[in-house]
């Protein structure tokens, strides 16, 4: 599989992880769209949240989104998923986008 976030979860990169779980990781968007633009992504690959099934998974993604925000956010963030093409989707594996403030 030729996924960008795969490689990133499995450290190919480098990127460097702001917060981690068993199932999840998050990491700084690299074209942010505001102040604070971190991405958090299941470990285990699925095109999009639509699909992501497994209830211990969805806890731990949500678990770890409360956690960014709580540690990178003064409480207030928007939380993003994009689900397909239509939609914005660029990246087809499932990930949530945790923005807060506004200008960049």
């Amino acid at each position: 599989m030729d996924c960008i976030f795969c490689k990133i979860v499995a450290g190919e990169f480098g990127t460097e992880f702001v917060a981690e779980n068993q199932h999840a990781v998050a990491f700084r968007d690299i074209n942010p769209l505001a102040k604070v633009h971190i991405l958090v992504v299941p470990r285990n690959h699925s095109s999009n949240i639509a699909e992501l099934e497994d209830v211990e998974e969805l806890s731990e993604l949500f678990s770890l989104i409360r956690s960014v925000a709580a540690d990178f956010t003064d409480g207030q963030f928007r939380l993003q998923f994009n689900s397909g093409e239509k939609e914005g989707q660029t990246v087809f594996h499932t990930h949530a986008h945790v923005l807060s403030g506004r200008a960049v």
